[in-house]
């Protein structure tokens, strides 16, 4: 597995202390804790939801006026030109644009509306009919007909008169087969279609990034907020979190949930407190600050960025600057930043909550740039530098391995469909596999969640549209799939939220798992097919010998993660040189059969008094004096560590306490277990 290098700025206070700390009584063994809890019998997957627009494809509210764009003129409902009043509701005549460029379902719509007007369609292919007027209620009815292949269904209303005036209230568009609240035959209520229930029914959890437009989403204090009574649930602050969490509820799913970048911990709080008196107990709830804030397309990337570099001027001598001030990169403090405000937020809601509920029900996600774990480490070693071990505070932390295609093949113009399966993709998984790995390791030392916050097939571009679109749609699309979660989950991945549901397939991109909710697809399947199919065993990390086996022996220049040092060559093999005081290498083990283990460093030094520092998965284990071997590559073990130790992946960090010694390798024998402790 590749190794990547981590330059992140000062040790972890583990090795600041070192120095202090007892060196291994040969008799004594480390109980080290699992790095995981017992896997789950089958793969946990979730989904991202789509936007609520009028161009989406999942159909979600049996009302899709909820869905509809910003009220319009009624000659031109697309120009969003009406005035309206405190609700959203129109003042005067209007008109929307409830479905565009989406495949509109055929059939009767039944419309309904406080106050008096004549409804009409701009649409070809539909019509009014039985449209009515009951006085004593304020309440205007009517159907409106939709026939086959419709792809978009504008309404306008005129001649209206409302309870106080001009505009009418309280519109209402049932989609076909779904009746009012109180008509014949009618559901007391029904918010969410069938079809949209059907669709998430195999996944685990829904993330509503796009639901509640987190990326536009600049609500600040709660009455800022979309509120259910909201005419339309498409505006820029996106849907009702009410909406979410009924939807949790109705469909019995946890629940991935995005604060707006810039919520006020008054918001943050109001939040906790909606999720604890609305949220079915048996539900839990992810907990990610915004979306992507290290992304410079998103302006929640700017937010942020500016909070920073407020907080150091406001301070002087902020947490977010490492080593005193002597951090003078901008860019850090707002990685920083990410990870304190996730902090922040923990702590708002384990107030609301209670202590127990944090990494239980409520589960605080720190998401990062999955093609850069510098950054995620500089914001793991933050967190526990200034507020403790991070396996007490956040749930896990999560990237975006999309398996897409390489600029090789993207923007190659005579890329073919062929190509994509049999060159594009498998040069993808090698990608896939390098910054999954780079993430476990990551989790597995800091005992936490490695996760996924969107994922999935990321074949998109403007070249060679039309074979990444057929692409999609070809049925080894499904193999893909399965070959891509197989290694997800094998490298000991956990949730995984595919990104999306449904959309349009295109330049910009091929992400639904369908175009048309009502339709199965490759994808679909085999997503299907790996949800209800069994674990993968978890099949990365060095295996550690079973009872009767050799030991094993790793290449200290074979680190999975690492910072400082360099590699040098030798007669038996390569080895590590050049390391400096607070330098450290990570390898990461699987553990297979419980029982004791001898983990010792094969070093070389002559006369330096190097010392090294031990950790496992966050477990201090101490510090070991590097034996004078007389030269820097004639070799000599330093005294072994005993450690008892679970099934699972962990992580081995040699640390540098001191200086002048070479690094050749790592062995691991398995010894008699004799309950000592």
């Amino acid at each position: 597995m590749r190794s990547f290098t981590v330059r992140s700025r000062g040790a972890l206070v583990a090795l600041a202390l070192a120095a202090c700390m007892p060196r291994y009584a040969r008799a004594a063994v480390i109980t080290v804790p699992a790095a995981e809890g017992e896997r789950p019998a089958h793969p946990p997957m979730g989904v991202n939801l789509e936007y609520v627009l009028d161009y989406a494809r999942s159909e979600m509210f049996v009302d899709c006026i909820k869905s509809a764009r910003t009220f319009g003129s009624a000659k031109a409902p697309w120009d969003e030109k009406a005035p309206v009043d405190k609700d959203g509701w129109p003042t005067g005549d209007a008109g929307t644009v409830v479905m565009a460029s989406v495949p509109v379902p055929p059939g009767a719509y039944i419309f309904t509306c406080t106050g008096h007007c004549r409804l009409g369609v701009l649409s070809a292919g539909a019509s009014v009919q039985g449209q009515g007027y009951d006085r004593a209620s304020n309440t205007t009815t009517g159907l409106i007909n939709v026939g086959q292949n419709a792809d978009n269904l504008f309404i306008n209303f005129t001649g209206t008169q409302g309870a106080g005036g001009g505009g009418v209230k309280n519109i209402r568009l049932y989609r076909p087969g779904y009746r009012p609240p109180g008509a014949v035959g009618a559901p007391k209520e029904e918010i969410f279609t069938k079809e949209f229930l059907h669709a998430i029914e195999p996944f685990q959890a829904l993330r509503l990034m796009d639901f509640t437009r987190t990326n536009t989403n600049d609500s600040v204090e709660w009455a800022d907020r979309t509120k259910p009574t909201d005419a339309l649930q498409s505006g820029k602050r996106g849907a009702a979190w009410e909406y979410g969490i009924a939807l949790a509820n109705t469909a019995k799913k946890d629940l991935w949930i995005n604060v707006p970048v810039k919520a006020s911990d008054d918001y943050v709080r109001q939040l906790a407190k909606l999720l604890k008196d609305k949220l079915d107990p048996d539900r839990v709830v992810y907990v990610e600050y915004s979306n992507e804030v290290w992304n410079s397309i998103f302006p929640q990337f700017s937010a942020n960025f500016d909070a920073a570099k407020a907080e150091v001027a406001r301070e002087g001598d902020s947490s977010l600057l490492s080593d005193h001030g002597k951090d003078n990169n901008q860019y850090y403090w707002a990685w920083k930043r990410v990870a304190q405000r996730l902090i922040q937020i923990e702590q708002i809601f384990k107030d609301v909550w209670g202590v127990d509920a944090i990494n239980t029900r409520i589960r605080p996600v720190l998401a990062s740039q999955s093609a850069n774990p510098f950054m995620l480490q500089m914001q793991m070693d933050f967190i526990a530098k200034n507020y403790g071990h991070p396996s007490g505070l956040i749930y896990g932390v999560a990237g975006a391995p999309y398996l897409g295609l390489s600029q090789k093949y993207s923007n190659d113009d005579s890329l073919t469909v062929d190509q994509i399966f049999t060159e594009g993709i498998p040069d993808q998984m090698k990608w896939v596999k390098d910054v999954t790995t780079s993430y476990q390791v990551i989790a597995r030392y800091y005992r936490v969640h490695n996760l996924c916050y969107e994922g999935g097939m990321g074949i998109e571009g403007e070249h060679a549209v039309n074979a990444k679109i057929a692409a999609n749609r070809d049925p080894r699309i499904g193999g893909a799939i399965k070959n891509y979660f197989d290694q997800w989950y094998g490298l000991g991945g956990d949730l995984f939220m595919y990104f999306n549901l449904a959309g349009p397939y295109g330049k910009y991109g091929n992400w639904g798992l369908t175009e048309d909710i009502r339709k199965a697809t490759a994808k679909t399947r085999a997503v299907d097919a790996v949800i209800a199919g069994p674990m993968p065993p978890v099949r990365v990390g060095a295996v550690l010998p079973t009872a009767g086996e050799a030991p094993l022996t790793i290449d200290a220049a074979s680190a999975d993660a690492k910072e400082g040092g360099s590699t040098g060559k030798g007669s038996d093999g390569p080895f590590v040189q050049w390391s400096k005081q607070g330098n450290w290498f990570e390898y990461l083990l699987l553990v297979k059969q419980p029982g004791v283990y001898a983990i010792s460093v094969r070093a070389g030094e002559r006369g330096t008094g190097g010392q090294l520092d031990l950790s496992l998965s966050d477990t201090h284990l101490g510090t070991v004096d590097v034996p004078d071997t007389g030269g820097e590559t004639t070799w000599g073990n330093t005294p072994p560590a005993l450690v008892r130790l679970s099934p699972g992946q962990l992580v081995l960090r040699v640390g540098v306490v001191k200086a002048g010694m070479n690094l050749r390798s790592i062995q691991i024998e398995r010894r008699p277990d004799n309950g000592g402790g």
